[in-house]
């Protein structure tokens, strides 16, 4: 299984940083329901045959193949490429300094960072990487989880992710700039690809030193999400209160 899929594709560069280890005490509260466990311990157990069995040495070749050099050059390529998505979701979470640091991010690895093979950006301690998708501004506006549910392939999610997700796939530029699909399918294909090694370790590290894995992942998984979103709220214009629905969003002038 690819634990953390979701909020790791999500992050591109910053993909490092959200797979740290959980610090216990940061998101001590973080639930999440699980009405549906028996389907999703079925999917579960399938994804964990399936990466056990044919990614784990998939995995071990594609790292032998092309070294960590070339695995963060695609990696770098892919998240510039998703760049439209992490600005609107900034938009929408009504930040302007994430928005402007990734249009700022974008413009420098694009131009001479040679269409974002180099992170050129990153050297700049205003333009780091950053996390943002659309299930983290949902939550940023007080959507819960929903559900917790896991994915065929994809692993953990919720209802809330999962339609965050369905949103992010919408605003990445190949849903909407007329190009061939064989290469739309590549650059989505290469990106999951890329980042396949480093969640099976991820995985695999978790399963080894959890009792019980299914447990564990959904646990780590609710805090991992629950951490993200309170780390947009921390400078959000505006923090929902427990219970309390955010306001609509300012008229645009």
């Amino acid at each position: 299984m690819l634990v953390l899929a979701l909020a790791l594709a999500a992050q591109g560069c910053a993909r490092k940083q959200a797979a740290a280890p959980l610090d216990p005490e940061d998101a001590p509260s973080a639930q999440i329901a699980d009405p549906a466990e028996p389907w999703n311990r079925f999917w579960f157990g399938f994804n964990d045959v399936f990466f056990t069995y044919l990614g784990q040495p998939f995995s071990k070749g594609y790292k032998a193949v092309l070294p960590q050099y070339a695995r963060d050059r695609i990696e770098n390529i892919y998240s510039n490429a998703l760049f439209p998505v992490r600005f609107l979701n900034a938009v929408f979470q009504l930040r302007p300094d994430k928005a402007s640091r990734e249009l700022g991010r974008f413009i420098v690895n694009s131009s001479f960072g040679l269409g974002g093979f180099l992170d050129l950006a990153a050297s700049d301690k205003k333009l780091q990487p950053q996390s943002l998708d659309f299930g983290q501004t949902l939550g940023v506006w007080g959507a819960d989880h929903g559900f917790y549910l896991v994915l065929p392939i994809l692993g953990p999610s919720s209802l809330r992710d999962g339609f965050g997700m369905a949103v992010d796939a919408t605003l990445q530029p190949t849903t909407y700039v007329d190009v061939p699909y064989l290469l739309t399918a590549g650059l989505y294909g290469a990106g999951r690809v890329n980042r396949l090694p480093e969640m099976i370790d991820l995985y695999m590290e978790i399963k080894r030193s959890a009792v019980e894995p299914y447990t564990a992942v959904r646990d780590a998984y609710a805090q991992l999400r629950e951490r993200q979103v309170r780390q947009a709220l921390a400078g959000a214009w505006y923090a929902p209160q427990a219970g309390e629905q955010a306001p609509a969003a300012p008229a645009a002038p």
